[in-house]
């Protein structure tokens, strides 16, 4: 084993001071609102710390603005998330199946040949995985002013008392692996 001469040793430890820096994790900057809405609902947000996530601000539509975006262009995938709290004097957020509804229906694309999949996970994963009373999940094609993707996955999960998360996966090709790697987006605390 060769040794390194005393010479080179600060150099070589001022490398390894920097290494953290050339990481490609790195922590996204949540929005205030975002991080506020996921603590009322009592949501666990998991952070992608590789693939060289991003936030953005997805543009401003009339169907849903989601408070919260990711993408990675290595993963061709785009994650936009929505919490609604849990509020007795709103009988909305009360009703997960309802938003649910709502929502698929304003976001799916109206086009004739349009197909929509449904779900719904058993009450056990739902439990392990998202410690959430209710779920569903969705696939269908977006209309153009949501995503320009051709592709969406919606996950909405729900615990009583607590609020309701939805989470879509937009991405152009079916056999898109990272989406399975993504699946733990969000969890109730």
């Amino acid at each position: 084993m060769r040794q390194i001469s005393h010479n080179r040793l600060p150099i070589l430890l001022f490398l390894l001071c920097l290494l953290p820096q050339w990481s490609p994790a790195q922590n996204l900057e949540q929005p205030a609102r975002f991080a506020q809405l996921l603590q009322q609902a009592g949501v666990e947000f998991m952070e992608p710390l590789d693939a060289g996530y991003k936030d953005y601000e997805p543009l401003e539509n009339q169907y849903l603005n989601c408070q919260y975006a990711i993408r990675s262009r290595s993963e061709n995938l785009e994650i936009r998330y929505y919490v609604l709290p849990w509020n007795e004097k709103d009988y909305a957020s009360t009703m997960p199946n309802f938003n649910t509804f709502a929502t698929i229906s304003n976001l799916a694309t109206n086009a004739e040949d349009a197909v929509i999949s449904a779900l719904r996970p058993d009450g056990q994963s739902l439990q392990r995985d998202f410690n959430a009373d209710w779920g569903m999940t969705y696939i269908f094609t977006p209309k153009p002013a949501f995503a320009d993707s051709p592709i969406c996955k919606m996950v909405a999960l729900c615990k009583e008392g607590q609020g309701t998360v939805f989470v879509f996966y937009l991405f152009d090709d079916p056999g898109n692996e990272a989406i399975d790697r993504r699946e733990m987006a969000v969890r109730f605390k």
